[in-house]
């Protein structure tokens, strides 16, 4: 039988891992809180400025691309917190779980990228998708995928990328192939990821020092997502940083190129 004083140690373990715990949803719904409003209380302003017809037509314009910005933004935080709820409860994300379909990969970049123009141009900050590289490597052919975790997955690189590029720089998206595996890359220039950050930077909750020096908020979340799915496609997601310019990149197996 177990001694009290075993037990006591025990239970003051599992006390310690439960204040633990606490702690990290408390940070991490603090930092969703702010993600949620900042984007509601910009595009409240922007709404009240273009209301008000003293502002010429020019800045309505430059209100109505920070208006659809938010909004990516807001959607964006939404779906990685809802993602991430249902994996505190399904860790195989069963209820999100659909069936893999043959999916043009360069549309839905191309799509993923219009969605994130906006935000972008606030920072001089270009984004390409390399049409070449996708016909090279996935000519006529399709992907078969699970469509709209693999489009959150992208979107979440996408994002991380235009949040921590370098102001009037360029993000480019292009396909990738190599022996056994078919992806994409997204590349940009912004901080450096040191070597411990490259180890660590798919790890759930995980923000790199420079990334919190850069941008104060964020959950940590997204690229964790990413690699989660990925792994659900039999893939991968890995970083090549070199200095100041990042490779992102996503592989699925060959094999489930289709057409």
């Amino acid at each position: 039988m177990e001694t009290v004083e075993s037990l006591s140690k025990k239970i003051e373990s599992l006390e310690r891992q439960l204040n633990e715990t606490q702690a990290v949803s408390r940070q991490y719904l603090q930092n969703v809180a702010h993600q949620l409003t900042a984007p509601i209380g910009a595009i409240k302003w922007s709404i009240e400025a273009l209301r008000d017809e003293r502002v010429p037509l020019a800045r309505k314009q430059t209100l109505m691309r920070s208006v659809y910005s938010q909004s990516t933004i807001l959607v964006h935080v939404i779906k990685n917190f809802t993602l991430m709820s249902n994996l505190e409860a399904d860790h195989e994300l069963g209820q999100f779980r659909e069936q893999p379909e043959p999916t043009d990969i360069r549309l839905l970049a191309i799509n993923l990228v219009n969605d994130f123009q906006p935000q972008a141009y606030e920072r001089g900050i270009t984004i390409d998708v390399n049409d070449d590289s996708f016909d090279k490597t996935y000519r006529d052919k399709l992907l078969e995928i699970e469509k709209n975790l693999v489009a959150q997955a992208l979107s979440n690189v996408i994002e991380n990328a235009v949040k921590y590029a370098d102001p009037d720089s360029k993000i480019e998206v292009r396909a990738w192939l190599s022996t056994n595996c078919i992806g994409l890359v997204v590349e940009s220039q912004g901080i450096p990821i040191s070597p411990s950050d490259t180890k660590r930077i798919f790890e759930r909750g995980f923000r790199g020092t420079s990334a919190q020096q850069s941008v104060a908020a964020g959950t940590g979340f997204g690229l964790y997502l990413a690699s989660r799915i990925m792994d659900f496609h039999h893939g991968s997601i890995f970083v090549e940083p070199k200095g100041r310019r990042s490779s992102f990149k996503m592989e699925f197996p060959k094999s489930r190129l289709i057409g």
